[in-house]
């Protein structure tokens, strides 16, 4: 893997998205296309991505923009990247609430939302993020302008969790 550079808000001026500068983002781990909606990209979820998408996340960060992350569940996970990206959410909580309106989990099995809200509740304890699990893409992009109209989460709020 090659060394991260390190990117910082000056970086990114404020003017950016509108002139049409690229968002500097791995492409095959985060799809920008439709920013503010970030995907993260599942086939990107492999064994030791944690430190990737840290990276990435930050570079998401340094936007500052408000912005919303849908996900595909993904089952097969590693423990340990859970563990870093949990970790990596609650020591990142103040730029997260600041910039972060959400994150929402697309589980299309009615069966596996409830085991779903709760990993992923695990996730972002104490980021502060909403979360929301859905069924599909389409209610994901329906939710997203919600949350993004709705600001941030108070930075004394404990993350919430909810299906759709």
């Amino acid at each position: 893997m090659e060394p991260e550079t390190a990117v910082n808000a000056a970086d990114y001026p404020s003017n950016a998205l509108q002139a049409g500068k690229p968002l500097a983002l791995d492409a095959a781990m985060l799809d920008a296309s439709r920013f503010p909606l970030v995907r993260v990209r599942r086939r990107a979820m492999k064994p030791g991505f944690a430190f990737a998408w840290a990276a990435q996340m930050r570079r998401l960060l340094a936007l500052a923009t408000p912005f919303v992350i849908v996900a595909e569940h993904c089952d097969h996970e590693t423990a340990d990247n859970f563990d870093l990206r949990a970790a990596w959410l609650r020591t990142h909580r103040a730029p997260l609430a600041a910039y972060c309106r959400g994150f929402i989990a697309i589980e299309p099995r009615i069966e596996a939302r409830a085991s779903t809200r709760e990993r992923l509740r695990r996730l972002t304890a104490d980021s502060g993020l909403r979360t929301v699990v859905v069924s599909s893409m389409r209610v994901a992009e329906e939710l997203a302008p919600v949350l993004l109209k709705h600001g941030a989460a108070p930075a004394s709020a404990p993350a919430r969790s909810r299906a759709v």
